[in-house]
This record gives structure tokens, sequence and C-alpha cells, in this order.
């Protein structure tokens, strides 16, 4: 029989799988055999053969393997939803030895003459698609959670002289205005008072870690003597200065910001 086959070698695939912290693909092997037992249900109609007096026996025999169905799915669910699980098994009338780990290998535990105690429904029909991303999710916070807290670039092994840093030209900046470049998801597009009394443009990537309206105001570093290069059509003279570290898998940046007592225009050195 393809249900009892099916059932019979979930446990062994169930296991490989729970090992490897795929508790997604887990899920899964466990619904394929539900929507199987439901198949079964289909293809034998017990409340057809209920209706015969000389069907009981085979009866007897669809309703035990469905049973048994549902107590191995149970037994592997257990810790995904203990409680429910628990209640399941004192509705289908599970003994102890047949809600333990080992039983979930073994076709034909729950005893033949078990009592099937009518209750009330446990938990509201599942979205299955909605489990397996919720589980996903607590997957995925799993893995952050097993990354180093914090990481950092390595420094820089190439040796710079003195003479070469000293040309890159580092000044305070005002946030006059700050927006979304349009068709961009990345990019900011900053207006500056550099001092000089003639407004800056500066384009940043940082979108994704700021938003326009919390940075006007704000004191900010630029190098203000690179070339001009064109980002969207837009016109971008220069470079705010950046921290950026990763922490627990996901990246972190923070613009550098001074004193709003400094003016614009102000040389760092």
């Amino acid at each position: 029989d393809e249900l009892i086959s099916q059932l019979s070698a979930l446990r062994g695939k169930y296991e490989t799988e729970m090992e490897k912290f795929q508790f997604q693909n887990a899920l899964e092997l466990i619904f394929k055999c539900i929507q199987r037992a439901n198949k079964y249900i289909d293809e034998t109609a017990p409340w057809a053969l209920a209706k015969d007096e000389a069907n009981k026996p085979r009866l007897a025999s669809v309703m035990y393997n469905l049973l048994e169905s549902i107590r191995i799915c149970t037994v592997l669910l257990t810790p995904f939803i203990p409680d429910s699980c628990e209640k399941i098994f004192d509705q289908i009338g599970a003994c102890a030895c047949c809600r333990d780990w080992d039983s979930a290998a073994k076709w034909g535990s729950l005893s033949a003459t078990v009592t099937v105690h009518k209750g009330e429904a446990i938990f509201p029909r599942v979205d299955a698609q909605k489990a397996l991303e919720e589980l996903e999710a607590i997957q995925e916070a799993q893995k952050k959670a097993a990354l180093p807290a914090m990481e950092f670039e390595p420094m820089a092994e190439e040796k710079v002289d003195f003479d070469t840093f000293c040309k890159s030209d580092f000044r305070a900046v005002k946030v006059k205005a700050c927006e979304a470049v349009k068709k961009s998801d990345k990019l900011l597009r900053f207006t500056l008072d550099d001092g000089t009394g003639t407004d800056r443009q500066i384009l940043s990537g940082i979108h994704k870690f700021y938003e326009p309206e919390e940075l006007v105001g704000k004191t900010l570093v630029a190098i203000v003597n690179l070339p001009p290069r064109k980002m969207m059509g837009h016109e971008s003279c220069g470079m705010l200065l950046s921290a950026v570290h990763t922490e627990k898998g996901e990246e972190k940046l923070n613009l550098i910001m001074v004193d709003d007592k400094i003016p614009a225009g102000a040389k760092l050195c």
C-alpha cells in the first residue's frame, strides 16, 4: 500500500532534514504524507463503506490506516506544536509507547482495538504556506544568531605616504536639503553648504540606512576634491564619509556626523 510505504519511510527522511537544521524540508515531508492520507480518504470513501455491513472489515482497515498515519505525523510534529500534538494523541487513543520517537519508525504501533475520543477542534485549518514561511523566518533568524556579533573589513596592508593622504580635502558640510533620487532604491541627493557660498551636490547610496528628512540640518564630513561624476543623471561632487561594519550578518552603516558647532567648510586634519 502506497500510504503505508510512505509513512513507514517518513521518520528516516525527516530525521535527515532535522539533523541538517532544515526544518522547512522536514515539515514539507510531513505535509506530503498528510496530503497522501487525504487522497487515501478520497480513494477508499469510508463513508460509503460504512453503509454496508459486509464492508465493516474493510472499513476497520481503512480507519486504522488513517489513525496510524495521524499518529506517526503527530509524533514528528511534536517538536513544533507539542501541546496540540498531546491533544491529538488523546483523541486517537494513542498509548504512551505510541507517542515516542522510536514508535514513529514502526508502522502498526497503534493498537487495533484503540478507542477514538470525540473532541473539539484542536486548531483552525492550517495555512501550510504561511506555516512554512514562518518557519523559514525562524530558520533565518537562527542562522543570523549563529553569525559573529560584529565583523569589520580587514585593515588595508598597502601603506599610503603622508603627501598622498594630504591630497584628500576633508571638510565639514551642513545638510541644507536631502531627497530620494527618483527611480533609485539606494541614492539620496544632498544639497550641502560647504562654506564656499555655492551649494554643493553629493549623491550617496545610503537610502537603505537613512530617510532623507532625518539628515537635514546635520553636520557631516565630505571629501570635496574628488572629480565630479554622473549618477542617475545627476552630478555628484564629492563623497560623504561613513563607518561600516557587519552585525549578525547584516550590513550596518553610519554617516560620520560631527559637532554642529563646527562651521561649514572647516577643514579636517
